[in-house]
């Protein structure tokens, strides 16, 4: 995938903002002047995506592209024939097992389905959703939303496959027959995926947003840009993955040009909206540029945005960071005791949560109960070094030990392991003076791959070790680190 600007100084045509107005635009890159002079937000002219064939990252594919027939990308839709071309590695024994579990899988209409579909969808259904969900609970988007939306549109069940393809494959040792196979097919899904993408966007880009974007077909396009995100996210290549969350960014500019007020105000469009916001606000936790509106807080329905207190609170902890960068002003009290009181509301809010939301188990409720302490003490840690001069080593400290003990107290780690990277690596932070809790952090973050995948958390672990190693003797917080390492450390905190 690579994404460039025309070579032109200028856009082809009027910004959105503009023939909103029904003013004529000076269509200046990357934003009009007439908007900046206004002191409009400009949505600019956004990305021109350009997917070329995929490359794999790994596997006997490494560094080649894989040879699409061009009959099949350029099909009108469907499921059948989409694993035509692919020789299965034969396995009796793995499809009667699988025949027992497909009736489970919530079907389309179309009951034509080929068999490897099915099995993908079974793999995405049981195997995934619970690790892309903030708490798995009978009303997991990621099941209710995201299954519905592959089986009505061929773009999102391509990306679904994908995903749940190269997931597969991890299960397997890289030499294994039925491992090459799953990276074949992923890619190839992927290539699929990103092109029926290419394409919707490339209509979407054509259509006035004032009066041609289809509400349904920009759910499809941002469903499939966030799903492809998650695929990227497996192979932790941070440029590809962030080119989906900017590309995401960019679809939501387009739909809010186009309705300003809410057309589908159902739980599709809040779940989609929130998933693009809080992977944005991780992504943003190890980038130093300063803060976009497309990064503003946003209010979310908590029936769809668990956690999202916290995550409204962490993204204004980090904008409040990069803003005062460089400004040399005493930090202002009254915005630190702002902080922690709607942080603390934010606590007690997520409690009372637990005690209403539809676990499937008592040990899952309680981990909830422990996961809220977590996040809280995370965030004050947080807030104190960005709103603090000087924050009491005593209090972090005690923080730190706080986040740990809960941790090791969770009686379901592995329904929660992927809400735990951010607060442990905050954890982590706090550990250069004690090798025992450096053991501590570096073991918990590895069971959480070992439970949820590895995805950028290498990078993360690889981070801290670095950040120990410098010991007590150079003064640095581990945020003055990673601004001095720039791209070196953009990875994602999740």
């Amino acid at each position: 995938m690579s994404a460039s600007l025309p070579g032109s100084t200028s856009a082809e045509k009027d910004c959105p903002k503009c023939r909103t107005r029904r003013i004529s635009c000076d269509r200046t890159l990357p934003k009009c002047r007439k908007c900046i002079a206004r002191g409009f937000d400009c949505p600019g002219y956004g990305f021109i995506l350009r997917w070329n064939q995929g490359v794999a990252s790994r596997g006997k594919l490494a560094g080649k592209k894989l040879p699409v027939r061009k009959s099949i990308v350029s099909g009108t839709g469907g499921t059948g024939g989409i694993f035509s071309h692919f020789k299965q590695p034969n396995d009796p024994h793995r499809i009667v097992r699988l025949e027992q579990s497909l009736a489970s899988i919530p079907r389309g209409p179309n009951s034509q389905i080929d068999h490897m579909t099915l099995e993908l969808m079974n793999h995405f259904h049981r195997n995934i959703t619970g690790k892309l969900a903030w708490v798995d609970l009978p009303t997991n988007p990621w099941k209710q939303v995201i299954i519905p939306l592959a089986w009505a549109s061929k773009t999102v069940l391509r990306a679904v496959l994908a995903l749940s393809s190269e997931d597969m494959a991890s299960k397997f040792e890289q030499s294994h027959p039925r491992c090459q196979y799953l990276q074949r097919v992923s890619l190839y899904l992927r290539n699929q995926a990103l092109a029926s993408l290419a394409e919707q966007i490339g209509r979407m880009r054509q259509e006035d947003p004032s009066s041609g974007l289809d509400p349904i077909q920009t759910q499809y396009a941002l469903a499939s840009t966030l799903i492809l995100y998650n695929v990227e996210l497996l192979g932790a290549e941070s440029l590809k993955w962030r080119m989906h969350l900017q590309a995401a960014r960019v679809i939501l500019q387009w739909k809010e040009q186009a309705f300003p007020y809410p057309v589908l105000s159902d739980e599709v469009d809040s779940f989609l909206l929130y998933e693009q916001y809080y992977a944005s606000v991780f992504a943003g936790l190890t980038t130093f540029d300063t803060p976009s509106d497309s990064e503003k807080v946003i209010q979310y329905a908590d029936s769809t945005a668990i956690f999202s207190d916290f995550v409204n609170i962490i993204n204004r902890v980090t904008r409040t960071e990069r803003l005062q960068y460089g400004r040399k002003y005493a930090h202002d009290p009254a915005l630190l005791e702002t902080m922690i009181q709607e942080l603390n509301e934010a606590k007690y809010r997520m409690a009372q949560f637990g005690h209403i939301l539809p676990f499937q188990t008592e040990d899952a409720r309680l981990s909830f109960m422990h996961l809220v302490c977590i996040f809280h003490h995370a965030s004050l840690i947080y807030i104190y070094h960005v709103l603090m001069d000087d924050p009491s080593t005593s209090k972090l400290q005690a923080l730190r030990d706080s986040i740990l003990d809960h941790s090791l107290s969770l009686p379901d780690k592995r329904a929660f392991a992927c809400d735990l990277v951010w607060p442990l690596f905050i954890a982590g932070t706090e550990c250069r003076e004690s090798l025992e809790k450096q053991e501590i952090v570096a073991h918990e973050i590895e069971v959480v791959m070992a439970i949820s995948g590895t995805l950028d958390r290498r990078k993360v672990l690889s981070f801290l070790r670095q950040f120990w190693s410098l010991g007590q003797d150079r003064s640095i917080t581990w945020i003055q680190l990673m601004r001095e390492q720039g791209s070196d450390c953009q990875m994602l905190i999740l």
